[in-house]
């Protein structure tokens, strides 16, 4: 769900690419990949060419991970440190049982949103709203 209304969002106002279950080269030799369960990356970093056919070389400049039952806390602080310390603007956990969003800042700062909040895309997917309430219905 979350990923079609980012993707309406990003097409309608040509802001770059929506991607799910798509993997990034963090690191090379040796490699380290990441594939978050959806990413965006801005227009100014799509190759003209259009995104590879492989791993896509750095981190999305937003990488939104569920979480899943069998997900530790420990696996998922280690993606979202994996995606900030190379290059990611946000990381939003979604935690579906919980009903929360745990928005990541490049900055260290995390918050916590629930039911009663909006989802905010700021500076990295500007425009971008969408109630959590309208989320996890």
């Amino acid at each position: 769900r979350l990923a079609r209304h980012l993707q309406a969002h990003v097409e309608a106002y040509q802001l770059g690419e929506v991607m799910v279950e798509s993997g990034f080269r963090l690191e090379s030799e040796p490699d380290t990949v990441r594939g978050p369960d959806v990413s965006f990356i801005a227009a100014d970093r799509v190759p003209p060419e259009g995104l590879p056919d492989g791993f896509f070389p750095g981190a999305p400049d937003l990488a939104v991970e569920v979480v899943s039952p069998g997900d530790t806390e420990a696996e998922i602080q280690d993606r979202v440190m994996d995606y900030l310390t190379h290059g990611s603007r946000r990381v939003w956990i979604v935690r579906p049982r919980r009903r929360t969003v745990t928005v990541h800042g490049s900055d260290g700062t995390a918050r916590v949103l629930s039911e009663a909040d909006v989802l905010d895309g700021e500076d990295v997917v500007p425009g971008f709203i969408l109630s959590l309430q309208e989320l996890f219905a």
